[in-house]
């Protein structure tokens, strides 16, 4: 048996794998054409020796034809790979830009929610997103080069493949060996399909075995999900003496609560999402809020959506002349609090008054009840579209109303105005028996129930009803209703 065949042979044992077999067969024939070319010619056999130069010629210019086009193909294949990776990093680079201005978008967005969209930031937006169209052409048009480059990135190397595989066949393959390297092939590839198929029957019964015997209730699968970082910051304003309080979060609940302090502080349950470049995550916050805190202004702004801040804010006792407080997706909580104006909106949110002394309060909600108790108004104008609207208090006009809701008013005083209206839901009065009633009720679809003192019982089915009560003082009332039902009492009963 010669090296050849024992090379064969310990390919068809398994001892060695094709690829080292291959490289003992190179060797080996490097070595044979070693000492061909290093022996004599065989002057009795002149047929022979006239042949083989010849032979040697032709593999050797063939060889030479070969390596100047592989090195032909690898300079190709480096210069294609150059472009390819200049492109990708381009990708990149725009991508990353048009996620920076995405962001400052949406930021813009939401102050626009907030009702805090200046004109300068307003051009700023619209400069962004041509900017964005912009460098969204030039990526399509970077991808669509970049998908051509890899296409010839790909031929490339399929021709360089083809090279090294003919050059690797020319020069150590043979009938014989390619006979009996497909012989072991072929062995080798039934034996990796035997055992291919024992492993799956395997691994089919094992998941079975799993599946019918372990109890599914108890298992805890956990998903990724974005990343979060949560922290608590306290900001105080000790010296702050400003009368005039404007507050924005896009995301979180807003607390207003009076202490016996000088200053006033925030405490601030504050929720990053998403990864954020800076070395803390107060810098992180601190970069997407605003704050703002002179003599006479308190600004606290958050609108960045990756935010949530729910708010505590404390205030020392006394008279504020202007508070805004806007919100799109939170709650809003005022207690105790004196002051002029009052304005709260909250597009997705509950609003709560609670023994707040002011000369008007206005509230706007969309998603959201709002419910005053207690405390003193002048005016009082509550505004919600899908939630209820509910007042315990004494203000002197009113006008509540809501789309899909109901409206509750109790009063404990004779009052100047009151208007309640419901588009689909109820409306529902309660006022003191001693005051003068005028006004008119009314529903479309629903029914009138009263069970007010000195008013007459309205007949079944009526949908409108006029009051006239005597009694002290003046107040007026005007409720309506389109399918909900209007049911008035007296608020002592």
């Amino acid at each position: 048996m010669n090296e050849r065949e024992r090379i064969l042979d310990l390919v068809k044992k398994g001892v060695i794998s094709s690829e080292e077999a291959l490289v003992l067969l190179e060797n080996l024939a490097k070595r044979q054409g070693s000492q061909q070319a290093a022996s004599p010619a065989d002057n009795t056999a002149p047929e022979e020796t006239s042949e083989t130069p010849n032979t040697d010629d032709e593999h050797a210019t063939s060889d030479t034809d070969r390596n100047e086009a592989l090195t032909e193909l690898n300079t190709e294949i480096a210069e294609a790979a150059g472009a390819l990776d200049a492109a990708t990093a381009q990708v990149t680079t725009i991508g990353k830009q048009i996620d920076a201005n995405n962001e400052q978008i949406i930021v813009l967005d939401t102050m626009e929610d907030l009702e805090a969209l200046s004109p300068e930031k307003y051009q700023k937006r619209g400069d962004l997103k041509q900017e964005n169209q912009k460098l969204t052409d030039q990526l399509a048009e970077l991808k669509g080069q970049i998908e051509s480059l890899k296409a010839n990135l790909a031929g490339l190397r399929h021709q360089k493949h083809d090279l090294e595989r003919k050059k690797l066949g020319d020069k150590i393959l043979n009938d014989d060996w390619q006979k009996d390297a497909r012989d072991a092939f072929s062995e080798f590839g039934k034996n990796l399909g035997d055992a291919t198929t024992q492993l799956g029957g395997f691994v089919k019964d094992t998941v079975n075995n799993v599946l019918d015997n372990v109890d599914w209730k108890n298992v805890t699968i956990t998903v990724p999900g974005l990343a979060t970082e949560k922290f608590d910051h306290v900001f105080d304003f000790p010296d702050s003496q400003a009368t005039i309080l404007d507050v924005k979060v896009a995301n979180g609940d807003v607390k207003f609560k009076t202490w016996d302090q000088p200053g006033i502080q925030v405490a601030a349950a504050i929720k990053l999402y998403g990864k954020m470049d800076a070395a803390s995550p107060l810098d992180a916050f601190k970069d997407r809020s605003r704050i703002d805190v002179t003599d006479d202004h308190f600004s606290f702004q958050v609108p960045n959506k990756r935010v949530q801040a729910d708010l505590v804010i404390s205030l020392p006792k006394r008279s504020y002349d202007h508070v805004a407080v806007r919100l799109l997706n939170g709650s809003a909580d005022l207690t105790g609090i004196t002051g002029k104006d009052f304005y709260v909106k909250s597009t997705n949110g509950q609003m709560n008054f609670t023994h707040v002394d002011g000369v008007m309060i206005e509230s706007e909600g969309v998603n959201g009840s709002i419910k005053v108790q207690g405390g003193h108004t002048h005016d009082l104008l509550l505004t919600t579209v899908n939630g209820d609207v509910s007042v315990d208090a004494d203000p002197a006009t009113a006008a509540l109303k809501t789309v899909n809701g109901t409206v509750r008013a109790t009063y404990h005083t004779d009052f100047t105005t009151l208007e309640g209206t419901s588009m689909n839901g109820n409306v529902k009065v309660a006022v003191p028996s001693s005051i003068a009633l005028n006004g008119e009720v009314r529903t479309h679809f629903g029914s009138i129930k009263s069970r007010l003192s000195e008013v007459a019982e309205p007949a079944k089915g009526i949908k409108r009803l006029e009051l006239m009560r005597p009694g002290t003082g003046s107040s007026e009332m005007k409720l309506n209703t389109t399918s909900g039902n209007i049911q008035l009492k007296d608020s002592n009963d």
